[in-house]
């Protein structure tokens, strides 16, 4: 809003509202978003092995569909393609679904629920992103909540928060998940790291975080739009 005059009217903090929570997961039908992954799997036999593969390629998440649901509300189809790079076309990848409501993010990767964040947002929330599936309990927390967050390519975002996670044993397992979401765009970064280490004394690396198996993967946005 304009102040069009201080002395009559003022300027009060309504001039700059907040953001809305729901805002951090925009869903409408055409929304789009397209990333660069870089993803490193490792699978190894010794410590000596290689045992990484490295990918990079290009990720767009496609809004295409919706669909009221038995809450209300409505359940978004989101159509996921990959590229090598931007010179080539886009194949399709999978499809995941996506619904909010008063009191929560839901978005279903295949065939999995997970929970993505709750409402109202505030800093230091918890929630267990694994409520409505049978996987063990997996604990995110709100962080940095309606902060600037810059992108590694120099793109700023000016109100952001993150989701994040560690669970990690650093002796045999390591789990860290990070999810930066921006007002009216939705998630803009996300930085998975899954790793199983050596976890036998026999093995000469063992508890030097020698990655047997398991993902680093950072997902970051290159651009957005509505077609």
């Amino acid at each position: 809003m304009f102040c069009l005059s201080v002395l009559l009217t003022g300027c009060s903090s309504s001039d700059n509202p907040q953001p809305s929570d729901q805002s951090y997961f925009p869903l409408r039908v055409g929304n789009f978003s397209i990333y660069q992954v870089n993803e490193t799997d490792f699978l190894r036999l010794t410590c000596t092995d290689n045992g990484e593969t490295i990918k990079n390629y290009q990720l767009k998440e496609l809004v295409t569909d919706s669909v009221k649901n038995a809450e209300g509300s409505y359940t978004y189809t989101i159509h996921r393609y990959t590229r090598p790079d931007s010179t080539q076309p886009w194949v399709d990848f999978n499809t995941w679904t996506a619904r909010m409501n008063n009191s929560q993010v839901i978005v279903n990767e295949g065939n999995v629920p997970y929970l993505k964040f709750t409402f109202p947002l505030r800093e230091k929330n918890y929630w267990n992103i694994n409520s409505f599936n049978s996987q063990d309990p997996s604990i995110d927390t709100l962080k940095n909540l309606r902060q600037p967050y810059t992108l590694a390519s120099g793109k700023k975002f000016q109100n952001t928060f993150s989701a994040r996670r560690d669970n990690g044993e650093f002796i045999v397992f390591h789990d860290k998940a990070v999810e930066v979401y921006a007002s009216s765009i939705g998630l803009v970064y996300k930085e998975l790291e899954q790793l199983y280490y050596f976890d036998n004394t026999s093995y000469p690396c063992y508890g030097q975080q020698v990655a047997k198996n398991g993902t680093i993967y950072l997902q970051s946005l290159i651009s957005y739009g509505h077609q």
